[in-house]
């Protein structure tokens, strides 16, 4: 994510101070007017847009299904708008309208009907399977994960209502479509801006802390991933190592409450990737001396089979002990690379379930509690 998609050329309008003078002392007139004036959709009547997507994913056991009318006018207003803000007070700080341009976006009036409509769509599927708080932000999440990443530099953020009937978006897209899901659904919403490397992540209230201790539970919106688990590295190898700002959206106060469990599961995710990597190079340590052991055993047995062929009993005699203790050996060492071999897989069954199953907190951890060793590997993840 470029800082130019995020923050396009601010048009600056020069402003006369009218000032007084009295008794050699100067008075500046204070500012009259709006001092920054953001973008906003004009819907435009007639207007056009693609087929609305239906889109199909995978959340907890089941395939959710997410398909709504969207208003062309609205749509084609959004796509019309320029994303700048335009800043007539100098003294305005940047950090201010730059974080302005983002709750601009989010919050537009004109897309309420967009945020009624898939609202409808996503209290009905609550309703339907009684989640709670925690699943229904789960919900949310896994669907503007699913919807397909597309990295665009150096354009402007979409709309949410754009991101949508577009079927895809970069990370600032995605988050402005998350948070204004949960902040319209009265969660402690924020976006995670990232300047030092040009990424946006989406914050929702975490009472254990929360990412950096800023609060709030980090939610990457470029894939699906577990609430409060941040990526190792993102797309091209960048890992996040600055502090986020954080950029409030609406005023809700509904918390995320289940960031001991993703922690405490990605734990033992990382644990297992250790394991796996130190398991891996003893592996093929092993393989090496079994190789090397049976190129030795097949010449000893060459070697006795042309002594038994030549009549030579006593030479075969001789060297049939040594040989055989060679074989229970080889054997040995085999069984401790199967049985090696063995417990790998198990390591990585559990590794790949966590990693194949982030749409699926709830099942996921009710898996992972049954594992043996469960109190173990959460007195090691700190999390009790």
């Amino acid at each position: 994510m470029n800082i130019l998609r995020h923050f396009p050329s601010i048009l600056l309008l020069s402003v006369a101070v009218l000032s007084i003078y009295s008794s050699g002392c100067f008075e500046g007139i204070p500012f009259i007017g709006p001092a920054v004036v953001y973008p906003h959709i004009v819907p435009v009547i007639g207007g056009t847009m693609p087929a609305p997507p239906t889109y199909l994913f995978a959340f907890q056991d089941r395939k959710i299904e997410v398909g709504i009318p969207v208003d062309a006018s609205v749509y084609a207003g959004a796509k019309a708008t320029d994303k700048s803000a335009r800043v007539y007070d100098s003294a305005l700080p940047e950090q201010e309208w730059r974080e302005g341009i983002y709750r601009a976006l989010i919050n537009d009036p004109a897309q309420d009907g967009f945020y009624s409509e898939i609202l409808a769509n996503m209290r009905a599927e609550r309703s339907l399977h009684s989640l709670d708080s925690d699943e229904y932000a789960e919900l949310m999440a896994v669907f503007v994960q699913s919807i397909p990443y597309e990295n665009q530099n150096l354009t402007s953020p979409r709309f949410p209502v754009e991101t949508f009937v577009d079927r895809m978006g970069d990370c600032d897209d995605k988050s402005l479509l998350l948070a204004g899901l949960l902040s319209h659904e009265g969660y402690r919403a924020v976006l995670l801006y990232f300047e030092s490397e040009r990424h946006m992540a989406v914050g929702v209230g975490c009472p254990d802390g929360g990412y950096r201790n800023t609060g709030y539970a980090y939610i990457e919106t470029t894939n699906v991933s577990l609430v409060g688990i941040p990526p190792d590295t993102l797309a091209g190898g960048t890992t996040l190592s600055s502090n986020p700002d954080v950029i409030p959206v609406g005023n809700g106060t509904f918390n995320y409450t289940l960031c001991r469990e993703t922690a405490a599961m990605w734990h033992t995710k990382h644990e297992m990737e250790q394991i796996l990597a130190r398991s891996e190079a003893e592996i093929r340590d092993m393989e090496n001396q079994l190789d090397e052991k049976k190129r030795s055993l097949d010449t000893q047995r060459s070697s006795l089979e042309n002594l038994l062929s030549a009549g030579d009993i006593g030479g075969y005699n001789r060297r049939v002990a040594a040989y055989n203790a060679e074989v229970s050996e080889y054997n040995r060492v085999r069984a401790d690379l199967l049985r090696m071999v063995e417990k790998f897989n198990q390591i990585a069954e559990i590794h790949n379930y966590l990693v194949t199953h982030q749409h699926d907190r709830k099942g996921t951890w009710e898996w992972y509690s049954t594992l043996p060793g469960f109190d173990e590997m959460m007195e090691r993840s700190g999390t009790l």
